[in-house]
């Protein structure tokens, strides 16, 4: 797909797609990264009104923002092979690239690795360490992005199953941090979690890193960059929390999921309605 023509402002770089990753399958990782920790199916349900959601966040923050930003991510030069290069690679397209877009939307989150975010309310003995960050000025941690690679895991023509046992790690990180929020990758591929209940969890649709947004939105019309800033929006306010912590039981495969109680699409919609993110400086 043809890349948006610089120099871009922020709703073009929003919608724009990520440019392709530069890889040889004869010069990379051949075994996929995996986890000890895992979901049931019954813990993953659809989130089904995720592209609306994500426009009507964008929308909200973007507004009539015409600004040039001078960010250049039209292509990659850069070779990988293996996970650290390829996250590298999404840290430069979407951590870098939005971070521009969240300043110009006064936002303030900002992207970054494990080790420079704090839990927000304790730790709990975390050992695991999530491949990005989304945090506050303050480096409080408000949603988490773990990454795999494009070569060793294809997101879509899943089982509930695969993708319960494949989301474990991530939604232990958000348990972990009290985070309501976080994102699953492969760079190529990415899908958003969102929980609803102590032990149940939203799933977006695959986005695709070669989607542009269009003026409709709807399903196959929202960016991965947009969808980014919808995340920073719902980090700059409290629902980025989720009060509960389970503990290990939560991804240990074998739990039976309660009712869905909290974090209601109707709430965070109205939340993104009525409060401009800015306030949540």
């Amino acid at each position: 797909m043809a890349q948006v023509s610089s120099p871009y402002n922020a709703k073009a770089l929003t919608w724009s797609p990520l440019p392709d990753i530069y890889f040889f399958e004869s010069f990379s990782t051949k075994n996929e990264s995996t986890s000890t920790f895992k979901l049931i199916k019954e813990q993953l349900v659809n989130w089904c009104s995720f592209e609306a959601t994500v426009r009507a966040s964008s929308n909200a923050c973007l507004g009539s923002q015409t600004q040039i930003i001078p960010t250049q991510i039209e292509k990659e030069l850069i070779h990988v092979g293996n996970e650290h290069g390829l996250m590298s690679r999404f840290g430069q397209n979407i951590a870098h690239a939005m971070s521009e877009v969240n300043n110009k939307c006064g936002l303030p989150i900002r992207y970054g690795d494990f080790q420079v975010g704090r839990t927000i309310g304790g730790r709990y003995g975390v050992g695991g360490v999530p491949d990005l960050i989304l945090m506050d000025n303050d480096h409080g941690i408000r949603a988490v992005c773990e990454g795999k690679t494009f070569w060793t895991k294809s997101l879509k023509s899943l089982t509930r199953q695969t993708r319960a046992t494949w989301f474990g790690q991530l939604v232990r990180y958000m348990d972990d941090h009290h985070l309501a929020f976080g994102c699953y990758t492969t760079y190529t591929e990415s899908i958003f979690l969102k929980r609803v209940s102590d032990t149940t969890f939203e799933k977006s649709p695959v986005i695709l890193h070669t989607t542009a947004s269009s003026e409709t939105g709807g399903e196959g019309g929202i960016s991965l960059r947009e969808c980014f800033l919808y995340l920073a929006a719902i980090a700059s306010t409290d629902s980025y929390r989720y009060p509960t912590r389970y503990g290990d039981n939560l991804t240990n495969g074998s739990l039976i999921p309660r009712e869905r109680s909290s974090l209601r699409l109707e709430e965070l919609m109205t939340s993104l309605s009525v409060k401009d993110p800015k306030q949540g400086q």
